[in-house]
């Protein structure tokens, strides 16, 4: 009893802990769209960022790093792009920002009110405790998969819900040695190297 209520208060504290550096969000805004040409702004950039537009293939087209700063703003044109929808997708450790662009009949649409959220699963490997966790607020799935360097599944779990998802793992039984842990959420997969000394 006494094992996990530790194990329920460490997944308390990597929640808490994933959900102040999530709750700064992504501040971006299309400050302005002049034909085929829009401005993309970003403030108060906390963490290294990545600013990606994709087609509808989900192919990038553009991809830029961004450091920490305080305003971030480039100009883009999709003037050789066919019409069609985009996505600008903006994301950093531990969200991913995604807007709609529209390019028809000459011009670039977006709507700064039509953003989507979605945070990314977080690990911490602490004494060979695993503690995974996922700020799903949507609704969504986490499937966790720890693999070893034969590429055999040691453990698998699925977890579903609203708000907070969190899975402790205890890895004492395993091999020193490198493993893999596999995250699958919203469609995108994680990959988080972890070593057992």
């Amino acid at each position: 009893m006494k094992h996990l209520k530790i194990q329920i208060s460490i997944i308390y504290l990597l929640l808490l802990v994933n959900l102040t550096k999530a709750d700064h969000l992504i501040d971006l805004e299309i400050i302005s769209s002049n034909n085929y040409s829009f401005v993309i702004q970003l403030t108060d950039v906390k963490y290294d960022t990545k600013c990606l537009l994709l087609n509808q293939r989900g192919e990038i087209l553009y991809k830029e790093n961004i450091a920490s700063t305080d305003i971030f703003q480039r100009s883009l044109n999709l003037t050789e792009l066919p019409d069609g929808n985009y996505k600008l997708r903006i994301e950093d450790n531990y969200k991913i920002v995604t807007t709609i662009l529209t390019k028809s009949k000459g011009r670039v649409v977006t709507s700064n009110e039509d953003k989507n959220t979605t945070f990314k699963p977080q690990i911490m490997l602490k004494n060979k405790q695993l503690i995974v966790s996922l700020l799903a607020l949507n609704n969504e799935k986490l499937e966790i998969s720890i693999i070893d360097e034969e590429h055999n599944i040691i453990s698998e779990k699925k977890l579903s819900g609203s708000v907070n998802l969190g899975q402790s793992f205890d890895l004492s039984q395993l091999s020193s040695g490198d493993y893999t842990v596999q995250l699958y959420t919203n469609g995108k997969i994680y990959n988080k190297p972890i070593s057992l000394k």
